[in-house]
C-alpha cells in the first residue's frame, strides 16, 4: 500500500514539474515574439548621465545600434525584456527622484510608453 501511494506522490509531483516547465517556455515564447509597447526615450535629456550607464556594448564591444535590436533577439534576455528595463529605467529614475534630482517619469506607464519620433 505505502508503494502506490508513494507512486502516485512521485507522478503528481512530475506532472507538477512538467506542467510548470512547459508553462514556462510558452511564456517565455510569448514575451519574446508578442510586439513591444511603443517607447520615448529622449537622448538630450539624459546627457548628465555616462553613456556606458546604458550602452555597456561600448566597453565590451558586444554590438551597435538599439538596445532593443540585441535584447529583442538575443535568447538569454529576450524572455526578461520588460523586467529588465523597467528595473534598470525605472529604479534610475526613482533614485533621482528620491534624490531631490529631476527624474523625469517615475510611475505612469504612459509617460514613457507613447511613440518616439526622434531620439
Amino acid at each position: 500500500m505505502n508503494t502506490f501511494r508513494w507512486i502516485g506522490w512521485t507522478a503528481a509531483a512530475a506532472i507538477a514539474l512538467l506542467t510548470l516547465a512547459a508553462t514556462q517556455f510558452v511564456r517565455q515564447e510569448e514575451l519574446r515574439s508578442r510586439p513591444l509597447l511603443p517607447l520615448t526615450f529622449a537622448h538630450k535629456d539624459h546627457r548628465s548621465v555616462n553613456c556606458i550607464q546604458c550602452h555597456h556594448n561600448f566597453v565590451d564591444s558586444t554590438g551597435q545600434g538599439l538596445c532593443i535590436a540585441c535584447h529583442k533577439t538575443d535568447a538569454k534576455v529576450a524572455a526578461r525584456i520588460e523586467p529588465l528595463f523597467h528595473t534598470f529605467c525605472r529604479d534610475c529614475h526613482a533614485a533621482k527622484h528620491t534624490a531631490g534630482e529631476d527624474a523625469g517619469p517615475v510611475r505612469r506607464c504612459s509617460d514613457c510608453h507613447v511613440p518616439d519620433d526622434a531620439p
